[in-house]
């Protein structure tokens, strides 16, 4: 099992405070750390997320400078909002300056009030995430890359750097509806949702790997993530509800004590999840750092 650290995005935080998440879960051994993606925060929003959101590009190469080893994620870039020749050359140039650690989880977002903002046509956003991965694809693999789409044409081009990975850095799909579940078996390396329980992450593998056998797509180096909320509680009392389904949206979370949440870790593990992320929910930056020791102190060990 691999663990990663998703950087805060419900409370404002201080980049260097970000920088020296990064560095200290490296320290601990961690595998990963993630960024999210928001660009604007509606003011419909204020009090759900943080309403300093730093460019998850410019915060992943100042990380990687920073660092040696560690994996460097997306969680997720919202593939609709850029150029994607702009956002293929921002990802190949941080894989060559990490030395091939990065790993892009994407997806075509759900805020419409930020569509709007940023001028993109909301009802596109599906057809766009599946275009601009093509193009990705195309511009880092190909030494001629060429293509004809509903919204980007080109060719007779050259495009350098190419990613240290190969073929390209490992696209992880966010979303759990069966579209997303779809377009992580006929264009990702993984599958990334969020706070779903290990019943419900089962269900949803299992339907993806149906549509992998129609598709003669082999899954041997497909990887099963999860990403959810966590807080390491002292007693059992304290807990929140571990799952609860409503308005069609899941969430569980890691809440509870250390032995509560090795139980729950290892559900994940026995259906063939192999890397959780960790949303640290938490109120302050010395908890923060309290928590990431503790998980690397009393929990990573039983998995390691």
């Amino acid at each position: 099992m691999k663990f990663g650290i998703v950087i805060p995005l419900h409370r404002d935080m201080d980049a260097l405070v970000n920088l020296e998440l990064a560095k200290n879960a490296e320290l601990l051994g961690f595998d990963s750390i993630w960024i999210s993606d928001h660009v604007v925060l509606p003011t419909i929003y204020q009090g759900r997320f943080s309403e300093v959101l730093y460019d998850p590009f410019v915060l992943l190469s100042s990380i990687a400078a920073n660092t040696k080893k560690i994996s460097l994620g997306t969680s997720v870039i919202i593939v609709p909002y850029r150029n994607p020749i702009v956002v293929a050359k921002m990802i190949s140039t941080i894989d060559v300056l990490s030395e091939g650690r990065i790993v892009l989880g994407v997806g075509p977002g759900w805020m419409e009030e930020e569509f709007n903002i940023l001028g993109i046509a909301f009802n596109e956003r599906g057809q766009r995430t599946d275009e601009y991965i093509n193009i990705f694809k195309e511009v880092w693999e190909k030494d001629e890359p060429q293509f004809e789409g509903e919204f980007y044409s080109f060719s007779k081009i050259k495009f350098y750097p190419k990613p240290i990975q190969k073929p390209h850095p490992p696209i992880w799909i966010g979303g759990i509806s069966k579209k997303a579940i779809a377009r992580a078996v006929e264009l990702g390396n993984g599958w990334h949702p969020v706070w779903l329980s290990p019943d419900q992450t089962e269900k949803k593998m299992r339907y993806l790997k149906s549509i992998a056998k129609e598709k003669e797509r082999n899954l041997d180096d497909f990887v099963f993530s999860i990403r959810n909320r966590l807080r390491i509680l002292k007693t059992a009392e304290l807990k929140k509800p571990e799952f609860t389904e409503s308005r069609g949206e899941y969430t569980f979370s890691f809440h509870g004590t250390t032995e509560e949440i090795i139980h729950k870790i290892k559900q994940f593990e026995s259906i063939g999840v192999s890397h959780i992320m960790f949303d640290l929910d938490v109120e302050n930056d010395d908890e923060m750092f309290k928590t990431i020791e503790q998980l690397a102190d009393d929990i990573m060990p039983v998995f390691k």
